[in-house]
Protein backbone atom coordinates (compact mmCIF):
# COMPACT_ATOMS: atom_id res chain seq x y z
CA UNK A 1 0.00 0.00 0.00
CA UNK A 2 2.95 2.23 1.16
CA UNK A 3 4.62 1.36 -2.77
CA UNK A 4 1.03 2.29 -4.14
CA UNK A 5 0.42 5.36 -1.97
CA UNK A 6 4.15 7.16 -3.12
CA UNK A 7 3.90 6.29 -6.93
CA UNK A 8 0.79 7.81 -6.85
CA UNK A 9 1.81 10.91 -5.46
CA UNK A 10 5.04 10.87 -7.72
CA UNK A 11 2.51 10.80 -10.65
CA UNK A 12 0.79 13.54 -9.12
CA UNK A 13 3.30 15.03 -8.80
CA UNK A 14 4.89 14.63 -12.04
CA UNK A 15 1.48 15.74 -13.64
CA UNK A 16 1.44 18.90 -11.24
CA UNK A 17 5.29 19.66 -12.86
CA UNK A 18 4.27 19.02 -16.15
CA UNK A 19 1.06 21.21 -16.50
CA UNK A 20 3.67 23.90 -14.76
CA UNK A 21 6.07 23.99 -17.86
CA UNK A 22 3.12 23.69 -20.58
CA UNK A 23 2.27 27.03 -19.01
CA UNK A 24 5.25 28.64 -18.80
CA UNK A 25 5.61 27.69 -22.50
CA UNK A 26 3.08 30.21 -23.62
CA UNK A 27 0.60 29.97 -26.50
CA UNK A 28 1.38 27.60 -29.91
CA UNK A 29 3.26 28.98 -32.10
CA UNK A 30 1.59 32.06 -34.17
CA UNK A 31 0.20 32.14 -37.97
CA UNK A 32 3.11 33.58 -39.39
CA UNK A 33 2.69 36.94 -41.56
CA UNK A 34 2.28 35.99 -45.61
CA UNK A 35 5.09 36.17 -47.78
CA UNK A 36 2.23 37.07 -50.80
CA UNK A 37 -1.23 39.77 -50.28
CA UNK A 38 -3.31 40.52 -53.00
CA UNK A 39 -6.27 43.00 -52.96
CA UNK A 40 -9.17 42.29 -54.95
CA UNK A 41 -12.31 44.62 -55.40
CA UNK A 42 -12.64 48.01 -57.13
CA UNK A 43 -11.81 52.28 -57.26
CA UNK A 44 -12.21 51.99 -53.39
CA UNK A 45 -8.81 49.79 -53.67
CA UNK A 46 -6.96 51.36 -56.37
CA UNK A 47 -6.61 54.46 -54.75
CA UNK A 48 -9.08 55.94 -57.48
CA UNK A 49 -9.26 59.60 -57.36
CA UNK A 50 -6.60 60.33 -54.85
CA UNK A 51 -4.25 62.83 -54.72
CA UNK A 52 -0.45 63.61 -53.89
CA UNK A 53 3.05 62.75 -54.27
CA UNK A 54 3.63 60.29 -57.00
CA UNK A 55 -0.33 59.97 -58.41
CA UNK A 56 -0.97 60.97 -62.06
CA UNK A 57 -2.65 63.96 -63.18
CA UNK A 58 -5.89 64.09 -64.60
CA UNK A 59 -9.60 63.06 -63.93
CA UNK A 60 -10.41 60.16 -62.68
CA UNK A 61 -7.35 58.13 -62.31
CA UNK A 62 -5.66 55.50 -60.21
CA UNK A 63 -3.28 55.97 -57.30
CA UNK A 64 -2.73 52.61 -55.56
CA UNK A 65 0.19 54.02 -53.46
CA UNK A 66 -2.80 55.52 -51.36
CA UNK A 67 -4.84 52.31 -51.30
CA UNK A 68 -5.89 51.29 -48.25
CA UNK A 69 -4.88 47.88 -48.17
CA UNK A 70 -1.66 47.35 -50.60
CA UNK A 71 -0.46 51.87 -50.44
CA UNK A 72 3.09 52.91 -49.99
CA UNK A 73 1.81 56.51 -48.42
CA UNK A 74 2.92 56.72 -44.95
CA UNK A 75 -0.05 58.91 -44.12
CA UNK A 76 -2.52 56.13 -45.41
CA UNK A 77 -0.17 53.30 -43.27
CA UNK A 78 -2.12 50.72 -45.55
CA UNK A 79 -2.45 47.09 -44.40
CA UNK A 80 0.47 46.32 -46.60
CA UNK A 81 2.74 48.65 -44.79
CA UNK A 82 1.48 47.23 -41.26
CA UNK A 83 2.37 43.85 -42.29
CA UNK A 84 5.65 44.63 -43.38
CA UNK A 85 6.08 46.25 -39.92
CA UNK A 86 6.33 42.57 -38.10
CA UNK A 87 7.63 40.57 -40.97
CA UNK A 88 10.26 39.25 -40.45
CA UNK A 89 10.42 38.03 -44.24
CA UNK A 90 10.06 40.32 -47.42
CA UNK A 91 6.51 40.83 -48.42
CA UNK A 92 5.12 40.95 -51.98
CA UNK A 93 1.97 42.68 -52.57
CA UNK A 94 -0.14 43.30 -55.88
CA UNK A 95 -3.30 45.24 -55.88
CA UNK A 96 -5.65 42.94 -58.41
CA UNK A 97 -8.47 45.63 -58.07
CA UNK A 98 -9.78 47.40 -60.73
CA UNK A 99 -11.94 50.44 -61.09
CA UNK A 100 -15.80 50.29 -61.75
CA UNK A 101 -15.48 46.12 -60.87
CA UNK A 102 -18.59 44.85 -59.79
CA UNK A 103 -18.63 41.02 -58.00
CA UNK A 104 -19.01 39.41 -61.41
CA UNK A 105 -15.36 40.47 -62.14
CA UNK A 106 -14.21 39.20 -58.57
CA UNK A 107 -13.89 35.58 -60.00
CA UNK A 108 -11.28 36.48 -62.64
CA UNK A 109 -9.60 38.93 -59.89
CA UNK A 110 -9.48 35.82 -58.05
CA UNK A 111 -7.55 33.57 -61.03
CA UNK A 112 -5.19 36.57 -60.71
CA UNK A 113 -4.50 36.29 -56.78
CA UNK A 114 -4.16 32.26 -56.98
CA UNK A 115 -1.90 32.33 -60.08
CA UNK A 116 0.32 35.23 -57.94
CA UNK A 117 0.68 32.37 -54.65
CA UNK A 118 -1.17 35.03 -52.48
CA UNK A 119 -1.30 33.59 -49.03
CA UNK A 120 -3.42 36.35 -47.66
CA UNK A 121 -6.10 37.69 -49.92
CA UNK A 122 -8.03 41.38 -49.18
CA UNK A 123 -11.65 42.07 -50.74
CA UNK A 124 -13.43 45.10 -51.18
CA UNK A 125 -16.17 44.83 -53.23
CA UNK A 126 -19.83 45.29 -53.48
CA UNK A 127 -20.18 49.78 -54.66
CA UNK A 128 -20.86 49.31 -57.84
CA UNK A 129 -23.15 46.19 -57.46
CA UNK A 130 -25.48 48.89 -55.50
CA UNK A 131 -24.94 51.96 -57.66
CA UNK A 132 -25.00 50.49 -61.15
CA UNK A 133 -28.41 51.48 -62.66
CA UNK A 134 -30.00 47.78 -61.96
CA UNK A 135 -28.80 46.56 -59.24
CA UNK A 136 -27.20 43.19 -58.95
CA UNK A 137 -30.11 40.64 -57.18
CA UNK A 138 -28.65 39.86 -54.12
CA UNK A 139 -29.10 36.17 -54.71
CA UNK A 140 -26.43 36.90 -57.90
CA UNK A 141 -24.23 38.56 -55.60
CA UNK A 142 -23.83 35.86 -53.26
CA UNK A 143 -22.91 33.61 -55.73
CA UNK A 144 -20.31 35.74 -57.61
CA UNK A 145 -18.78 36.40 -54.18
CA UNK A 146 -18.66 32.69 -53.16
CA UNK A 147 -17.43 31.81 -56.82
CA UNK A 148 -14.31 34.43 -56.38
CA UNK A 149 -13.78 32.83 -52.46
CA UNK A 150 -13.72 29.73 -53.71
CA UNK A 151 -10.68 29.97 -56.79
CA UNK A 152 -8.56 31.41 -54.16
CA UNK A 153 -9.33 28.36 -51.97
CA UNK A 154 -8.90 25.89 -54.38
CA UNK A 155 -5.51 27.82 -55.58
CA UNK A 156 -3.74 27.80 -51.76
CA UNK A 157 -5.77 25.91 -48.98
CA UNK A 158 -4.22 27.79 -46.53
CA UNK A 159 -4.86 30.81 -48.34
CA UNK A 160 -6.12 33.97 -45.56
CA UNK A 161 -8.91 35.78 -46.75
CA UNK A 162 -10.20 39.16 -45.04
CA UNK A 163 -13.51 40.25 -46.38
CA UNK A 164 -14.18 43.79 -45.86
CA UNK A 165 -18.41 45.23 -45.92
CA UNK A 166 -19.46 47.72 -47.93
CA UNK A 167 -19.82 51.34 -46.61
CA UNK A 168 -22.73 52.75 -45.86
CA UNK A 169 -23.04 55.02 -49.04
CA UNK A 170 -25.84 56.37 -47.85
CA UNK A 171 -23.89 58.70 -44.97
CA UNK A 172 -22.49 60.54 -48.52
CA UNK A 173 -25.77 62.29 -49.17
CA UNK A 174 -26.42 62.93 -45.31
CA UNK A 175 -22.76 65.00 -45.12
CA UNK A 176 -22.79 66.99 -48.18
CA UNK A 177 -26.55 67.80 -48.00
CA UNK A 178 -26.92 68.92 -44.33
CA UNK A 179 -25.94 71.73 -45.48
CA UNK A 180 -26.08 71.57 -48.77
CA UNK A 181 -22.60 71.40 -50.29
CA UNK A 182 -23.13 73.26 -53.76
CA UNK A 183 -19.64 71.62 -55.32
CA UNK A 184 -21.00 68.11 -54.10
CA UNK A 185 -24.68 68.46 -56.04
CA UNK A 186 -23.04 70.32 -59.33
CA UNK A 187 -20.28 66.85 -59.17
CA UNK A 188 -22.80 64.50 -58.49
CA UNK A 189 -24.88 65.56 -61.50
CA UNK A 190 -22.42 66.49 -64.04
CA UNK A 191 -20.19 63.01 -63.03
CA UNK A 192 -23.82 60.93 -63.02
CA UNK A 193 -22.22 59.76 -59.74
CA UNK A 194 -24.39 56.69 -57.99
CA UNK A 195 -27.68 58.29 -59.11
CA UNK A 196 -29.54 55.49 -57.39
CA UNK A 197 -28.96 57.61 -54.47
CA UNK A 198 -27.80 60.45 -55.19
CA UNK A 199 -30.24 61.80 -57.84
CA UNK A 200 -32.44 64.72 -56.67
CA UNK A 201 -30.37 64.77 -53.75
CA UNK A 202 -32.41 67.31 -52.03
CA UNK A 203 -35.66 66.35 -52.66
CA UNK A 204 -37.90 65.05 -49.63
CA UNK A 205 -40.64 63.61 -52.01
CA UNK A 206 -41.76 60.08 -51.25
CA UNK A 207 -40.93 58.81 -54.10
CA UNK A 208 -37.00 59.72 -53.29
CA UNK A 209 -37.43 59.18 -50.37
CA UNK A 210 -38.30 55.72 -50.95
CA UNK A 211 -35.56 55.39 -53.38
CA UNK A 212 -32.53 56.00 -51.16
CA UNK A 213 -33.84 53.88 -48.29
CA UNK A 214 -34.16 50.88 -50.97
CA UNK A 215 -30.69 52.01 -52.21
CA UNK A 216 -29.46 51.42 -48.60
CA UNK A 217 -31.66 48.13 -47.92
CA UNK A 218 -29.95 46.85 -50.82
CA UNK A 219 -26.05 47.55 -49.36
CA UNK A 220 -27.30 45.88 -46.20
CA UNK A 221 -28.60 42.64 -47.59
CA UNK A 222 -24.84 42.59 -49.76
CA UNK A 223 -23.43 42.71 -46.83
CA UNK A 224 -25.11 39.75 -45.02
CA UNK A 225 -24.25 38.38 -47.75
CA UNK A 226 -21.09 38.88 -47.39
CA UNK A 227 -20.89 37.98 -44.06
CA UNK A 228 -22.49 34.73 -44.83
CA UNK A 229 -20.46 33.08 -47.58
CA UNK A 230 -17.58 34.52 -45.39
CA UNK A 231 -18.83 32.10 -43.12
CA UNK A 232 -18.49 29.06 -45.35
CA UNK A 233 -14.80 29.07 -45.39
CA UNK A 234 -12.47 28.27 -42.33
CA UNK A 235 -10.09 31.38 -43.27
CA UNK A 236 -12.23 34.17 -44.08
CA UNK A 237 -12.50 36.54 -41.63
CA UNK A 238 -15.29 39.12 -41.85
CA UNK A 239 -14.92 42.39 -40.86
CA UNK A 240 -17.84 42.61 -38.63
CA UNK A 241 -19.31 45.63 -40.49
CA UNK A 242 -16.11 47.76 -39.72
CA UNK A 243 -16.06 49.63 -43.15
CA UNK A 244 -19.76 50.18 -42.94
CA UNK A 245 -19.85 51.96 -39.67
CA UNK A 246 -16.62 53.82 -40.28
CA UNK A 247 -18.65 57.02 -40.50
CA UNK A 248 -16.76 58.92 -42.56
CA UNK A 249 -16.72 62.81 -42.09
CA UNK A 250 -16.15 65.45 -45.31
CA UNK A 251 -12.85 64.93 -44.49
CA UNK A 252 -12.33 61.65 -45.96
CA UNK A 253 -13.85 61.75 -49.20
CA UNK A 254 -12.53 63.62 -52.50
CA UNK A 255 -13.63 67.08 -51.89
CA UNK A 256 -12.21 70.68 -53.59
CA UNK A 257 -10.76 70.89 -50.37
CA UNK A 258 -8.58 67.50 -50.63
CA UNK A 259 -8.56 66.23 -54.59
CA UNK A 260 -8.27 68.48 -57.02
CA UNK A 261 -10.72 65.85 -59.21
CA UNK A 262 -12.99 65.78 -56.33
CA UNK A 263 -16.09 63.48 -57.09
CA UNK A 264 -17.45 63.91 -53.86
CA UNK A 265 -17.78 60.00 -53.85
CA UNK A 266 -14.38 58.21 -53.64
CA UNK A 267 -12.47 58.36 -50.34
CA UNK A 268 -9.60 60.77 -50.28
CA UNK A 269 -6.32 60.26 -48.51
CA UNK A 270 -7.80 60.80 -44.89
CA UNK A 271 -10.90 57.70 -46.00
CA UNK A 272 -8.26 55.83 -47.39
CA UNK A 273 -6.47 55.84 -43.70
CA UNK A 274 -9.58 55.35 -41.98
CA UNK A 275 -10.38 52.00 -44.46
CA UNK A 276 -6.59 50.95 -43.49
CA UNK A 277 -7.59 51.04 -39.73
CA UNK A 278 -10.71 49.47 -40.11
CA UNK A 279 -9.02 46.51 -41.48
CA UNK A 280 -6.34 46.37 -39.49
CA UNK A 281 -8.25 46.97 -36.00
CA UNK A 282 -10.79 44.53 -36.58
CA UNK A 283 -9.35 41.39 -38.16
CA UNK A 284 -4.86 40.83 -37.93
CA UNK A 285 -3.63 43.68 -35.75
CA UNK A 286 -2.84 40.48 -33.41
CA UNK A 287 -1.47 38.46 -35.88
CA UNK A 288 1.97 37.52 -34.40
CA UNK A 289 -0.43 36.31 -31.45
CA UNK A 290 -3.15 34.18 -33.34
CA UNK A 291 -3.01 30.89 -32.70
CA UNK A 292 -3.27 27.96 -35.52
CA UNK A 293 -4.87 28.44 -39.09
CA UNK A 294 -8.35 29.07 -38.21
CA UNK A 295 -10.21 32.57 -37.53
CA UNK A 296 -11.38 33.00 -34.65
CA UNK A 297 -14.50 30.82 -33.76
CA UNK A 298 -14.09 28.60 -36.62
CA UNK A 299 -13.84 25.06 -36.07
Amino acid sequence: MARISLLRRTVVALSALLISFALLAGPAAATKPPRVMAALGDSITRGFNTSGPGCPTGPSLDCPQNSWATGTNPTVDSVRERLDGISPQSLTAYNDAVSGARAVNLLGQAETAAAQDADFVLVEIGANDACATTPTPTATFREQVRSGLQVLVSGNRQVYIQLMSIPDINNLRTIFTEPPDPNALARWKILNVCQGLLANPLSTEPADEARREAFRAQVIAYNEALEEVCAEFKRCIWDDYAVFNSGFATVDVATVANTPTADYFHPSVSGQAKLAEAAWSTTFNDWRHRKGALAPGRS
